[in-house]
């Protein structure tokens, strides 16, 4: 009796082990600058108007001038941009950048498990978490909290590799806003139906940043075969090189993010995100 005990713990504890080694690592993000909106609107029409009419640029004198153009560059001003809101300008590259510009239907690149119905002219939807806009989120369209639905991303073949995921977590275009809503506390992410990691967000009004294993591979070459089709050679993380005709690794990536938990808004269940987008190697 003793022995059938002691074989039936063992496998208890071996079966545990196994369940906890195979969960993903857990990730926390380093803070970037607290959000300001405010500010930023007053200083970026500041900006927008020096840069862009020579009378108002020349009321000032060479050392206010200087002063000037170092606050707009810290601030991100650049006449790339569409306006105030935008994360990304003109030569500022990113992987998500990068594919939104590089597929022929942009509503293939990301999707979203419900959508919040639009009100008073906003719009909640997949384009909201994916349009490098801070002006705009993603809000999940279920009762409750919005536990179990997801954001996915499907980058296509060949594209660069990804090492970083950067998420602007609530609806922040203001901190009101940003409040009143619910805020993702704990994000799972899958890559190609597998778990990969466990994102702790804080609950900060600041973009978060996630250093992450590296997801794609680099391509070191390229030919065609006698039909026309080409093949890649790539290589992993490792240094070792291995070639592809067009098998699962010409799939692409998809990249999914599940809500496991949330911090509570002050006035509304719903849950909100700004913008998950994506920085690594191989982009220009």
């Amino acid at each position: 009796m003793k022995l059938t005990k002691l074989l039936f713990f063992s496998i208890y504890f071996i079966a545990q082990f196994l369940v906890f080694a195979q969960e993903p690592p857990t990730l926390e993000p380093k803070i970037e600058t607290a959000y300001n909106f405010v500010e930023k609107k007053e200083l970026w029409s500041t900006c927008n108007s020096l840069f862009t009419d020579m009378t108002i640029w020349n009321n000032y004198d060479e050392d206010e001038r200087n002063k000037l153009t170092s606050k707009c560059e810290a601030l991100g001003y650049s006449e790339a941009c569409e306006d105030m809101w935008s994360i990304i300008c003109g030569d500022d590259w990113t992987d998500e950048g990068y594919n939104i510009n590089h597929l022929d239907d942009p509503t293939t690149f990301c999707k979203v498990s419900s959508t919040l119905n639009p009100q008073n002219g906003n719009y909640y939807g997949y384009a909201s978490i994916s349009d490098l806009s801070y002006a705009t989120a993603w809000v999940e369209g279920i009762k409750g909290y919005g536990i179990g639905e997801y954001i996915e991303f499907k980058f296509p073949a060949k594209h660069p590799r990804i090492t970083t995921i950067k998420i602007a977590n609530g609806y922040i275009k203001d901190k009101t806003t940003w409040k009143n809503n619910s805020r993702a506390r704990q994000l799972k992410v899958y890559v190609n139906n597998t778990e990969f990691a466990i994102l702790n967000l804080k609950d900060v009004y600041a973009e978060q940043v996630f250093e992450i294993p590296t997801i794609g591979f680099e391509i070191t070459y390229r030919d065609y075969n006698d039909d026309g089709t080409s093949w890649y050679k790539y290589k992993d993380e490792n240094g070792n090189t291995f070639k592809s005709y067009n098998k699962e690794i010409e799939l692409g990536d998809t990249i999914r993010f599940e809500i496991l938990s949330v911090y509570p808004g002050d006035k509304y269940d719903d849950t909100a995100i700004t913008e998950i987008y994506f920085d690594g190697l191989d982009v220009y």
